[in-house]
């Protein structure tokens, strides 16, 4: 028995692991522009993972580049592709490529209500930087703006609340439009179910390496018959 096989995983742990990946999905993601503070990145990396967002693309800021913070994430973006961009350009080509809609979160003239965008087909949405907002750059590429409504005096929230938010509608949107959220193709699941096996092993690391030892002594073997 080899590490990552299902029999590392109690049968509780595999099922909710499988539910899991049933639920995956990375036709919708999260664009994350030039960030101050990198906090916000793992903040919403908790949340892109609770909403099962298999992907999200961190464009890398003018402050500190983002880096992990379990007490923030929660160990969330373990189980999650984070793809860091060099710039806004670069990310958003190639999720044009990719055939995916820009939907940037921004509160001007262009800006539609939430309600009215579809989630059909593949979505980004675009979280712009703490102080000035999604770019000139991203929104003069997007396909659509849109404004989360409030009915306050306050008129921005945190990125991870502002996250939540939009995640949320958009799952809710998915499920109506599409007939479900998780979209994985059966290899891509299959690929990713044996990772989350993998990644549930508390021991891992030290079978791994009683593993390579117990290889290391097999080929040896051979060599001197």
């Amino acid at each position: 028995m080899k590490l990552g096989d299902p029999a590392f995983v109690l049968p509780e742990r595999r099922a909710r692991i499988d539910a899991v990946v049933a639920n995956r999905t990375r036709t919708l993601t999260v664009v994350m522009e030039a960030f101050c503070d990198p906090q916000n990145v793992n903040a919403v990396l908790r949340t892109c993972e609770a909403f099962g967002i298999q992907t999200l693309h961190a464009v890398e800021g003018p402050m500190k580049p983002y880096d992990r913070n379990k007490k923030i994430s929660q160990n969330a973006d373990k189980w999650l592709d984070v793809r860091r961009w060099s710039s806004t350009a670069e990310c958003l080509a190639h999720l044009r490529s990719e055939g995916f809609a820009i939907y940037a979160t921004h509160l001007g003239e262009r800006s539609t209500p939430m309600a009215g965008l579809s989630f059909a087909g593949k979505v980004a949405l675009v979280f712009g930087n703490e102080q000035r907002g999604v770019s000139e750059e991203a929104l003069a590429v997007a396909d659509a703006c849109y404004a989360i409504p409030m009915r306050g005096f306050v008129q921005s929230l945190n990125v991870s609340v502002a996250a939540a938010i939009s995640l949320a509608h958009a799952v809710e949107r998915r499920e109506v439009e599409r007939g479900r959220h998780g979209d994985l193709p059966d290899d891509e699941a299959q690929v990713l179910r044996e990772r989350f096996y993998l990644l549930a092993v508390k021991q891992r690391s030290r079978i791994a390496k009683a593993e390579a030892v117990r290889d290391r002594i097999a080929r040896h073997a051979r060599t001197r018959r």
